[in-house]
């Protein structure tokens, strides 16, 4: 368990990092436009990344479940994984080039898992998890795969539910009973139950390299570019009529707004990366696929560790007039999930990270691409955070970096297209093509001398 609050602890060094490196990306434009001074936009960002931690954890089941085989995942490819990570956004953050963390934490844990798959193919040892051997290294990553989707709902308990609910009192959280022959899941909070009615959709979804992060590293910026050039073309139209004076001083309220909302989705996709990395690192302590359980840090009081999360927790404090009918999300406790305990520690550090800043990024994005007026944050805040948020929903890990500064280009070229600094554009550009091979064979070299070495056994 030592090797486990290892990878915990170096997994919450990257989230910090993440954190003051990718504070430049929820703040820059607020900055850049002068409508807050960069300490009160580093408090405003902090606090809505905290927020966005806490609401939303789809992009911590992809990193977790839908990348990489989980077989091949040792607690020392996760270190290389972090370490590449780590090493990047520094030198990035150093250089004053705003790149992906997200990128930079795939890369590393692709790149690892391949190394692993190297070196057991090597060995005749390469095998899936039913013990069937593999033809190619390539694997033992999740390339594109099918998989079932399924929506839940709360309704109303069936009489011969609550029957069964009846002999034996449950606590608040997410259950399990046995109705007869068939086992219904319910959820129990504050004196309310209901049961969780699911709908499958046999292959209803992808999981993958290639649908989760490859195509939406391409599309993303194209959005983003596409989305702001179209909103600030929209709001020239809405306000040509409009004083200068009066449009700069109601977008500068608008901006804070704006601003809070990118803060708030950038919790939701970024802090929420770390949390899959931290389960990977659970289920890998144990070895057979199951979740690892610190029961002294459950915020539930039983071993389940999708009992209640921390947001159905917070609320369960409020006094029942002010819940308004609350029912938590039903959870799936056939899967591991995101222990609670997980999305609060990486929400906490995320926030603290944000609030270190990182003023050479900030004065890249909102000083030296384009000149920025209110209307213009405004309209870039709100492009990349809608795309972060739509993305994060489906469990893609978007690069909040792409999203923010193609929204940036968008902006300016709306203005005029010589507004962009075509120089600083091509330093970020690079920056971005070269984060998942340089991650990626960062962490691969890393995890195979180490191998050779014995130093680590995959």
């Amino acid at each position: 368990m030592t090797v486990v609050f290892l990878v915990i602890a170096i997994a919450l060094i990257f989230e910090y990092i993440n954190g003051f490196h990718d504070t430049a990306n929820s703040i820059a434009t607020v900055v850049g436009t002068k409508v807050l001074t960069p300490r009160q936009a580093i408090v405003l960002a902090a606090t809505t990344n905290l927020l966005g931690a806490f609401t939303g954890i789809a992009v911590a089941k992809t990193i977790s479940s839908g990348l990489v085989g989980a077989e091949f995942v040792t607690q020392g490819t996760l270190v290389c994984a972090l370490f590449a990570g780590i090493v990047w956004n520094l030198l990035t953050w150093w250089l004053g080039l705003p790149s992906s963390s997200t990128h930079a934490l795939v890369g590393g844990l692709v790149g690892s898992v391949l190394a692993v798959g190297l070196f057991l193919h090597q060995e005749g040892r390469l095998v899936d998890k039913n013990n069937k051997p593999l033809a190619s290294v390539w694997k033992t990553i999740i390339w594109d795969a099918p998989k079932d989707k399924s929506s839940k709902k709360l309704v109303d308990p069936t009489p011969a539910t609550l029957a069964a609910l009846a002999q034996d009192p449950l606590y608040d959280g997410t259950h399990v009973v046995k109705v007869g022959d068939t086992k219904v899941t319910v959820v129990t909070y504050e004196g309310r139950t209901r049961e969780v009615a699911e709908t499958k959709i046999k292959d209803g979804d992808r999981v993958g390299v290639l649908p989760k992060v490859i195509i939406p590293m391409v599309f993303s910026p194209v959005v983003g570019f596409v989305g702001g050039f179209f909103v600030m073309g929209t709001l020239f139209v809405l306000f040509r009529w409009a004083r200068p004076v009066m449009v700069n001083r109601l977008f500068g309220k608008l901006q804070i707004v704006s601003a809070g909302y990118m803060g708030w989705s950038h919790g939701m996709n970024d802090a929420t990366k770390t949390m899959g990395i931290i389960t990977l690192a659970l289920v890998a302590a144990t070895g057979d696929g199951q979740l690892a359980h610190m029961p002294w840090l459950q915020v539930s009081p039983n071993a389940d560790p999708t009992h209640l999360s921390p947001i159905a927790h917070a609320i369960s404090w409020l006094p029942n007039w002010l819940q308004f009918g609350y029912m938590p999300d039903p959870v799936d406790t056939r899967s591991p999930g995101v222990p609670p305990w997980v999305v609060f520690v990486c929400a906490i550090t995320m926030a603290a990270g944000t609030a270190a800043g990182g003023w050479k990024i900030i004065k890249t994005m909102g000083h030296k691409m384009v000149k920025l007026q209110p209307v213009n944050g405004f309209a870039a805040e709100t492009t990349a955070a809608t795309v972060l948020y739509i993305t994060g929903t489906l469990g893609m890990p978007v690069s909040t970096t792409h999203a923010i500064t193609t929204s940036i280009m968008g902006v300016g070229c709306a203005k005029r297209f010589s507004a962009l600094k075509l120089g600083v554009v091509e330093r970020i550009l690079w920056a971005w093509v070269l984060t998942l091979p340089a991650t990626g064979g960062l962490a691969f070299g890393l995890v195979y001398l180490l191998a050779k070495a014995g130093v680590l056994t995959p």
